[in-house]
Formats: C-alpha cells, sequence, structure tokens
C-alpha cells in the first residue's frame, strides 16, 4: 500500500513538473474510464430515443395523411369532414357573417381552420322557406276580406327560390373560385381561396336575409328597402373585406371590375326576391268585367223593348 501511494504521488509530481515546464501541453484524463463512456452512451441513447420519438411523429402524420387521402370521393367518410363542425363554431361565423369588422378577413378569422358545408347548406334551405312563406303570407295579410281575392298557396315558389338561391351560393363560388385561380395563376402575390372557402362566405353571408324576409310581411315599401338595404350593406361588406385581399395585388382594373361583379350579383338577388316574392299580385278583375258587360247588355235589352 505504501509502494503504491508512493507511485502515485511520484505520477502527480512528474506530471506538475511537466505543466510548469510546458504550460500548453495538452493533458489526458484517464482516471474515468467509466464516466465517460457512460455519459457517450447516454448521449447516443438520447439520440436514438429522439430518432424514435421524430420517426414515431412522422410516422403518424403519414399515416393520417394516408387516411385522409385513402377516402373516395364516393364514400360517405369524404364528405363527413365537410360537416365535422360544432354549434359554437357555426354560431361565432354567423356572428361574423352579421356583424362585419373593417381589417378582418372572414375566411382567415373564422374558416380556413375547418371550412364547413353545414352552415352553409342550412342557411340556405332555411332562407328558401322563409322567403317564400313569408311571402304568402303577406300577400294574404294584404288582401284579407277582400271578396275579390282567393288565396291560393303558390308553392311553386318554392322551388323558384331553391333554384335562385342555391344556383347563386353554388355557381357564383364556382365562377369566382375559377376566376381567382386563373388570375392567382399570373399574379403569383395575390391570395389564393379554395372553393369550399369561398362556398362558405357565400353560405354565411346569406344568414342576414333570413330574418330580413321575416320582417318584410310588415306592409311598408319603406321599411323593406331600408331592410333590404341593410342587409345588402352587412353581407356585401362580408363579401368585400373577404374577397379585396384577393384581388388587390392584380391590375387595378381587373380588380375593381371583380368587386363591381360580386356587388352587382348580391344585388340582384336580394331585390329579385324581394320584388319577385312580396309584391302584391293583381286581383283577378275577370269575374267583375263579365258582371258589368252582362249587367250592361240587360239594361240595354231592356230599354229597347
Amino acid at each position: 500500500m505504501a509502494g503504491t501511494n508512493d507511485l502515485t504521488f511520484q505520477e502527480f509530481d512528474d506530471a506538475a513538473n511537466l505543466l510548469a515546464a510546458n504550460p500548453d501541453a495538452t493533458t489526458i484524463n484517464i482516471g474515468d474510464p467509466e464516466d465517460s463512456s457512460g455519459k457517450k452512451k447516454g448521449l447516443q441513447s438520447r439520440e436514438e430515443e429522439d430518432d424514435l420519438l421524430g420517426n414515431e411523429d412522422s410516422d403518424k402524420t403519414e399515416l393520417l395523411a394516408g387516411e385522409k387521402k385513402a377516402a373516395p370521393f364516393w364514400t360517405f367518410e369524404y364528405y363527413q369532414t365537410f360537416f365535422d363542425v360544432d354549434t359554437y363554431q357555426v354560431l361565432d361565423r354567423i356572428k361574423g357573417s352579421v356583424l362585419p369588422i373593417p381589417g378582418r378577413n372572414f375566411v382567415r378569422l373564422y374558416v380556413r381552420s375547418n371550412p364547413d358545408l353545414y352552415g352553409p347548406i342550412w342557411i340556405c334551405a332555411t332562407l328558401i322557406f322563409t322567403i317564400t312563406i313569408s311571402g304568402n303570407l303577406s300577400n294574404f295579410l294584404l288582401h284579407k276580406g277582400e271578396p275579390q281575392y282567393h288565396y291560393v298557396p303558390e308553392f311553386r315558389k318554392v322551388s323558384i327560390a331553391a333554384t335562385a338561391i342555391y344556383a347563386y351560393a353554388w355557381l357564383v363560388p364556382l365562377a369566382l373560385w375559377g376566376f381567382l385561380s386563373w388570375r392567382h395563376s399570373k399574379v403569383m402575390s395575390m391570395v389564393s381561396y379554395s372553393f369550399l372557402e369561398i362556398v362558405c362566405v357565400y353560405g354565411y353571408s346569406l344568414f342576414i336575409y333570413i330574418p330580413t324576409s321575416v320582417l318584410w310581411i310588415i306592409h311598408s315599401e319603406i321599411l323593406r328597402w331600408v331592410l333590404m338595404s341593410l342587409a345588402m350593406s352587412l353581407s356585401g361588406a362580408v363579401l368585400m373585406l373577404t374577397f379585396w385581399p384577393a384581388v388587390r395585388e392584380d391590375n387595378r382594373k381587373v380588380a375593381i371590375s371583380t368587386l363591381v361583379a360580386i356587388m352587382v350579383l348580391h344585388v340582384l338577388l336580394a331585390v329579385g326576391c324581394g320584388e319577385y316574392f312580396f309584391d302584391q299580385p293583381q286581383v283577378d278583375l275577370t269575374p267583375r268585367l263579365v258582371t258589368s258587360i252582362v249587367s250592361t247588355t240587360t239594361s240595354g235589352q231592356v230599354q229597347s223593348h
């Protein structure tokens, strides 16, 4: 034991003398080989663990992406994602369509995270029935009690309303999506929207007409035009604030023409529905004319005799 201690102290003295003679000399620690190998093994095991986790996450991502792409378009799972929305999201989007805020894009704020078809489809269906029922009820209340007026429910207006509203909510977004995609290929800095996002914007923008069509039952032309103007302004503002970022990088004439076309179609829908479904029907005057002609002929014959 004493000899071992002397050899150890002698090694330390030799090392101290070498460092004093050459301070720049490098030293190697060979005292704890197990610790250094343990650290290296620990680092390697952590790296391997991270690699495994990373591979596992990437595998999960690929599997999820594969599951989304695997569903064919004729299956129920393919369309289920379009209706994967809860009540709070729908109400939030309805509120955003009724109260547009300048500087806030409806798509980026409400739709882009999870565009849906649930809200647009049911909003259009509800608007079809409210505008048809309100129009029939308005005409009935207007001529109630008149002997010349015979109320007949106009069920054909349901199909007319469905054709007009669904054509506006689907064909106009389709044409707009095609146009924006074509312009985006020419101007790469333009903001691009998907077809589903555009349909979502148009569908939710029609919600304001549901309460408006119910209030159109009131027989006041001034009130009707005020309500129509208010509804057109709110829903039109949603469309303008949404599609202006998509066209502002384009040619100035093209951008303005696109926004004007959007507003013209929007105004045509509102004014056309108001004038067609809430126009006062003409009272059938044929019985009155026949009666007057018969009475005039009869009185003339009596006078001649």
